[in-house]
């Protein structure tokens, strides 16, 4: 909106509550979670799960990790998603895979190290 002396908006205002030339003003916000983030976190999620046998962990890294990995697809499909309780499941899967991915940071890339990559850069961007 631009307007001479008025005022002027670059860029999103999205999710904004804004009253221009008003003495009293009362505004309700109702902000509900991201329906994208439990989209987003399942394929994340989903995605280790499948990569898991490829990923050649020994048997107590992956049971962890499949166990985080359902509670927090289980935790993004509530109503209300507990993010800390996600950032905290997703950040123990991180944990167990992350040497797994440096093979691919240092260039002993093999196909394990490349996935772990893959699956962890998925994860890193679907955190809420």
């Amino acid at each position: 909106m631009t307007g001479t002396g008025g005022p002027q908006f670059h860029g999103s205002i999205h999710g904004s509550q804004i009253a221009i030339g008003n003495q009293d003003v009362s505004q309700l916000q109702y902000v509900t979670a991201d329906g994208g983030l439990s989209d987003r976190l399942a394929r994340s999620v989903n995605s280790v799960l499948e990569a898991l046998e490829s990923l050649k962990l020994d048997a107590e890294g992956e049971a962890a990790v499949r166990q985080d990995a359902e509670a927090a697809l289980e935790e993004a499909t509530q109503p209300e998603p507990d993010v800390g309780r996600l950032r905290r499941l997703l950040g123990r899967i991180q944990v167990v895979l992350a040497p797994i991915a440096a093979g691919a940071a240092t260039g002993a890339a093999s196909g394990t190290a490349e996935l772990a990559h893959t699956v962890l850069a998925d994860l890193q961007q679907a955190l809420p």
